[in-house]
């Protein structure tokens, strides 16, 4: 089952950020899209809530030097 999240993603300041953003999220796996952009400070992922959960995609962010947190729509 498939799970798309919007996110708010804090400390992008160029088009790498945004690339390592979604480099880190697509190593995982149960990762089906992520797409960050860093003038909007916005993204979306999408996975397979059987193999990942929001929590570690929200880590890998951390991980790779960001901030991010969910968006309520």
């Amino acid at each position: 089952m498939n799970e798309t999240n919007y996110l708010e993603v804090k400390g992008m300041h160029c088009p790498h950020c945004a690339g390592k953003i979604e480099n880190a999220v697509s190593r995982i796996q149960g990762v089906l899209e992520i797409q960050v952009n860093e003038k909007t400070e916005k993204g979306r992922v999408t996975f397979n809530r059987k193999q990942t959960t929001l929590a570690d995609v929200l880590h890998a962010i951390e991980e790779a030097g960001f901030e991010a947190e969910k968006l309520d729509l």
